[in-house]
């Protein structure tokens, strides 16, 4: 795993990139790569490109930059699973290798089969590559999002990052708000691709490659898990065909040189990555983090349970407010823009465990719930489902009284759904995860009601559980999960030089479980029916048969003392006033139930915007105003006039 930089100069004939410049954006990724480092400027000034390493595969060869006989330079971040085959298949046509690494795969499958060379990888990866007989930079990002890529394109120049900070070192890069996207952003908890909260900065979309060269830069999909729209036909054969497909991606994710942890819940998703490794599972370190004193969000238990029962080596660690405060400088530095999930705290804490316990890789179960439909509004959408269709057949004026007779204020929510079926198309499940279009209204003083995001186009006479089906998987497999979801445990093990894996999105197994028909994934109140069928032998009942429990934070409750403090303290500052209707805000945050959802939902990604602007914007460090909360004795401080 690795951080990788680069500076191209594509509208001069001479450039005026130097090794000062690319080493200063190259060493704001220090913390993703600390095992080394690597420089490439060309003879004209018109190219740079700079790498930090984190040594997981080869660990004597495989710098980067790294070049081919042609004089191709590449810098890559990431890893690919299927690379030793890959291999052997090029070596049997007469390509000779240097290294043992998958970073020169790569370079050697570009030469032979061009742009179409990510069609050959599984993996997760970003990477930018020069091809000096074009005079251009090819880049790519991997199928599913688990790696990012950020890109800006200014004046000439195009600039590209693992992290946007390594872009703002450039002097053509300026720090200025993307106020279009800060709507989309309270609605998503992110902002949804290719924009970023800062203005001229994009992020590669998942699935997506690009060229830059005299022409400017062009980027274009090369993979979709979306397309075809349609569910498979297949019976329960889909057991033995996940249970192959997972059991390959667990076992292909463990290519390693250095020594391989999991993040354990106790859940279903992080207790079958464990039981499916079987006799490898004992001695395995695991990390799990808790909450003392909030029952709702402390899985230790449960973990202990799992831990013991496949022998694995535990550990733990614990948070409290005063911890939680204490990190949200590191959180929002590390963030870059802001990611309001609360989740990154426990992350950012079970990362750093195992780093302390010289862990570099670790296996996380993000993805399964989106793929097999494990939540609990998957579930309830399909329970309701007859009332559903009931109410899409009434007469549209009843669908639209209905909906204009529901308080946007008291249910926000419903009044979000209902609006849909007075369009006649529902919202996809968790669309939107944050902040309905009222409530945005509300709050921001632009007024937004676009979410940053749209289903495709359904299929004349489609039913209608089918186009929720598919445009709920499409707003998570597009937005949620590897804007959201995937970035969070990017950013939190890479800060603590962790490589973090996560089998359950293999492109295999995610193309044949994305189209099984819903009856595959929920089936007799069952949820994740599929992937629970398929290690029933090794996943006991006592873990599947669980109720599920959300990994999160206990935010709603710390609003209620030093956290909202802090956040009154920024509703008197221009950081937020320029932005937010200041009394609505502060009637929510007056009025907050510990209990509710607002708090994670509405409070928590203000307040990670307000301090996003103070440190990445306006310059200012978080260490005061932090400070300033958590000294406060008496947690929130009064209303604001």
């Amino acid at each position: 795993m690795c951080g990788i930089v680069g500076v191209f100069e594509h509208g001069r004939s001479r450039g005026g990139v130097t090794p000062d410049l690319v080493i200063r954006m190259r060493e704001t990724l220090h913390h993703r790569g600390p095992d080394g480092e690597g420089l490439f400027v060309t003879e004209d000034g018109r190219l740079g490109f700079g790498h930090r390493r984190l040594s997981i595969v080869d660990l004597e060869a495989g710098a980067q930059p790294m070049f081919d006989a042609a004089g191709a330079c590449l810098v890559f971040n990431g890893e690919i699973y299927n690379y030793p085959a890959l291999r052997r298949e090029l070596e049997a046509d007469g390509v000779r290798f240097r290294t043992h690494c998958d970073t020169e795969v790569i370079l050697h499958l570009y030469r032979r089969y061009g742009e179409r060379c990510v069609d050959h990888m599984t993996g997760m990866f970003a990477f930018a590559l020069w091809d000096p007989d074009r005079d251009e930079v090819f880049f790519a990002r991997d199928p599913i999002g688990e790696k990012p890529l950020y890109w800006a394109d200014r004046d000439g120049t195009f600039l590209f990052g693992s992290e946007i900070k390594a872009i703002l070192e450039h002097p053509l890069a300026p720090r200025a708000v993307n106020e279009d996207a800060i709507g989309p952003y309270l609605a998503n908890l992110v902002t949804p691709g290719p924009e970023t909260l800062y203005r001229g900065i994009n992020k590669l979309a998942p699935g997506h490659a690009g060229r830059c060269g005299r022409d400017g830069v062009r980027t274009w999909r090369y993979w979709s898990a979306a397309e075809p729209r349609a569910f498979a036909d297949v019976g329960d054969e889909a057991v033995d065909r996940v249970r192959e497909l997972l059991d390959k991606s667990i076992h292909d994710r463990l290519m390693s040189d250095v020594p391989v942890g999991v993040l354990l819940s106790g859940g279903m998703d992080s207790s079958t990555v464990v039981a499916l490794l079987r006799e490898q599972a004992r001695g395995l370190a695991s990390f799990t983090v808790g909450f003392p004193g909030y029952e709702d969000v402390d899985e230790r238990r449960e973990a202990r349970w799992v831990a013991e029962r496949f022998g694995t080596d535990h550990h733990e660690v614990t948070l409290s407010e005063t911890d939680a405060l204490g990190m949200l400088g590191p959180l929002i530095h590390h963030q870059d823009e802001p990611l309001a999930d609360p989740v990154c705290i426990p992350l950012h804490a079970v990362c750093r465990l195992a780093r302390e316990n010289g862990i570099k890789v670790v296996l996380a179960g993000e993805g399964a719930d989106e793929l097999f439909w494990g939540y609990h509004g998957y579930h309830g959408a399909l329970e309701r489902w007859r009332l559903h269709r009931a109410a899409l057949a009434a007469p549209r004026v009843l669908r639209r009284l209905a909906a204009a007779v529901t308080s946007p204020r008291t249910a926000p929510l419903r009044r979000e759904q209902l609006e849909g079926f007075a369009r006649g198309r529902l919202k996809p499940i968790h669309c939107p995860v944050g902040m309905t279009r009222h409530q945005r209204a509300s709050l921001l003083l632009s007024g937004d009601e676009d979410v940053g995001w749209g289903p495709t186009a359904g299929i004349d006479g489609e039913d209608p559980l089918t186009t929720l089906g598919f445009d709920t998987q499409e707003y998570e497999f597009q937005v949620r999960l590897p804007e959201l979801l995937l970035m969070r445990i990017d950013r939190f093990s890479m800060a603590n030089s962790v490589e973090a894996r996560v089998p359950f999105l293999d492109p295999a197994l995610v193309d044949y479980v994305y189209r099984l028909p819903l009856s595959s994934k929920i089936r007799d109140g069952v949820t994740k029916w599929a992937l629970k069928e398929a290690v029933a032998d090794v996943v006991p009942p006592e873990v599947s048969q669980r109720r599920k429990q959300g990994f999160g934070a206990p935010t709603s409750r710390w609003f209620l003392g030093r956290h909202g403090s802090l956040l009154r303290d920024l509703m008197g500052q221009d950081t937020l006033r320029r932005y937010f209707d200041i009394p609505y805000l502060d009637s929510l945050l007056a009025g907050a139930n510990p209990d509710s959802w607002e708090a994670g939902q509405i409070l928590w990604p203000v307040l990670n915007f307000g301090l996003w602007h103070k440190h990445w914007i306006e310059g200012e460090p978080l260490d005061e105003i932090v400070e300033r909360a958590s000294a406060d004795p008496h947690g929130a401080a009064p209303a604001l006039a």
